[in-house]
């Protein structure tokens, strides 16, 4: 509750929380988490090829990070990624 004056007369007002926005999950999703290990695998197997100076380990690392972009991607358009609205929705929040 909330008391405030108007015209010299005190009203008292509920006060609650802003209504969350629809699907505000913070990109915790199958696609995000899909992007996330994958890439970071791929990240992982280039990492150890650089010392090993082996171009081919290096190559496999990026395939796995071209995998990871490419397998996330379709997760979103199969509808299990963020919902494109809901950005908008959140930086206006």
């Amino acid at each position: 509750m909330i008391m405030r004056q108007v015209n010299g007369e005190t009203i008292e007002e509920q006060v609650g929380l802003p209504p969350m926005p629809a699907h505000r999950n913070e990109g915790k999703t199958p696609a995000g988490w899909t992007l996330l290990y994958v890439v970071g695998l791929g990240a992982l197997i280039f990492a150890v090829g650089m010392p090993m100076a082996s171009a081919p380990v290096m190559i496999a690392g990026a395939v796995v990070v071209v995998v990871g972009l490419v397998a996330s991607a379709i997760m979103r358009a199969m509808g299990l990624g963020q919902p494109r609205g809901s950005r908008e929705a959140d930086r206006a929040a």
